[in-house]
């Protein structure tokens, strides 16, 4: 639930901007795909504290458990500023572009006003997943369910003012988006320090002496690989909404909406990686082979019922789906094909999905890494490319031959990731016995 909440957040955006204009709807949709990977690399980056603060509870190590929270701040200090300044300095990127001047206009503006709300999102993260590791997550729904709340409002009084207020279209969903992101920050902190369980592991005196070998190393040596593994797939929807935009305003629309659309459902099977990944880890932590055993069985059944639900979702009500979006008959048309690609590749993204966070809890990343690179980049990206915009295998095929890339590459990455665990699976019980 609150990985549907934080997503709805985006579904609001594109929704309302789409209420205000074509101009706008795209604007949101090149903004949030260039938005995206800068929040998702720092977002991988501290993930890597779940896994760590799991095991070291499911040990009965407290003092581990502080250190890795104390830790998890110093490595969000530079990466909420180098955050805040890409997302500030996009004037290459959006120049690189054939845009609209009014596109261009809200794009570059809409940037501007979520860097100034960065830096809180990347604080949060680090409180999310210290709680979360302690097997919370009941405090990230109610977060996210309030920052749903309060978006609507937020984004009704910037994007279309209000009084004297002008209307600010597609850029107002920025300064929303900011004072949310501060919001969620500010709760987060006040939670942790109320919490009995959340505050008994807090170490003052620790946090103005960051640890390298106990508490940043280990930390990045988890969180870089998995921050590039999440961008490398992020980055692939990116990247296709980049290369699309020359195709026109209507196309740059349909991806928006298709992207909208999975991103939202990529959500359940996203959850399930997230809540194994602490299971996973507190287990581990533990050496209870057994309960291990069993854990990975259930997980991957309901991997697969969530991936079947969420294809004949998809494919029963792709037209429909669209529609809420927006009227334009020739967006509609073009979104309707992109869900029918995505239909296609649900079952292998949320087995792919456990099985990463399956291996994140284990503290296996970078065979993740490689994987997401070849799968996504070279497969999806790459092939993708030559479908869509070149006649060296067949006629270009436009965005639809993106998304068939997408498919293949979707499909590849769960083969290889289910081939990693079961590689690693024999190591992993050996270890837990002798613990």
């Amino acid at each position: 639930m609150a990985q549907l909440a934080l997503t709805g957040l985006g579904v609001v955006d594109t929704l309302m901007s789409g209420m205000a204009g074509t101009q706008d709807l795209a604007a949101i949709g090149l903004g949030s795909s260039i938005m995206l990977p800068i929040f998702i690399f720092g977002i991988g980056v501290l993930m890597a504290i779940t896994p760590l603060v799991g095991k070291a509870y499911g040990k009965n190590d407290g003092e581990a458990i502080g250190r890795f929270l104390n830790n998890g701040f110093w490595v969000a200090i530079p990466l909420a500023l180098l955050s805040s300044l890409l997302m500030a300095n996009m004037q290459p990127v959006l120049n690189w572009l054939s845009l609209e001047p009014t596109v261009y206009q809200l794009t570059e503006e809409y940037l501007w006003y979520i860097a100034f709300g960065m830096p809180a999102v990347v604080f949060y993260q680090v409180l999310r997943f210290y709680w979360e590791g302690l097997g919370q997550t009941l405090p990230s729904m109610w977060i996210s369910f309030w920052a749903l709340l309060i978006n609507i409002p937020l984004n009704a009084l910037f994007i279309f003012g209000w009084g004297e207020l002008e209307p600010m279209g597609a850029a107002g969903c920025g300064v929303a988006s900011a004072i949310v992101m501060w919001t969620m920050l500010l709760i987060g902190m006040v939670y942790v320090f109320k919490n009995r369980l959340t505050n008994s592991f807090l170490n003052w005196s620790g946090l103005l002496q960051p640890r390298w070998a106990l508490g940043i190393g280990p930390m990045l040596k988890i969180g870089i690989p998995n921050a590039f593994a999440l961008l490398f797939e992020v980055s692939l929807f990116t990247l296709v909404a980049l290369f699309v935009a020359p195709l026109g305003t209507e196309v740059i629309a349909a991806q928006q909406i298709a992207i909208s659309v999975t991103s939202l459902l990529f959500m359940l099977p996203l959850s399930w990686g997230l809540a194994l990944t602490v299971r996973v880890g507190q287990v581990y932590g533990r050496g209870d082979v057994a309960h291990m055993q069993l854990l990975l069985k259930i997980s991957f059944s309901y991997a697969l019922l969530i991936g079947l639900l969420l294809a004949f979702t998809t494919w029963f009500w792709r037209s429909e789906i669209s529609a809420l979006y927006t009227a334009d008959s020739a967006v509609i048309g073009v979104a309707v094909i992109l869900l029918i690609f995505a239909s296609a590749y649900q079952i292998f993204d949320a087995v792919q999905v456990a099985c990463a966070g399956v291996l994140r809890g284990f503290h296996d990343t970078q065979v993740t890494m490689w994987v997401t690179f070849f799968s996504y980049w070279l497969v999806g990206l790459g092939l993708g490319y030559v479908l869509s915009l070149t006649d060296w295998l067949v006629a270009p095929m436009g965005v639809n031959g993106f998304w068939l890339g997408i498919c293949l590459g979707l499909g590849i990455a769960a083969i290889l990731l289910a081939w990693r665990l079961l590689f690693k699976l024999p190591d992993i019980y050996r270890e837990m016995r002798a613990a």
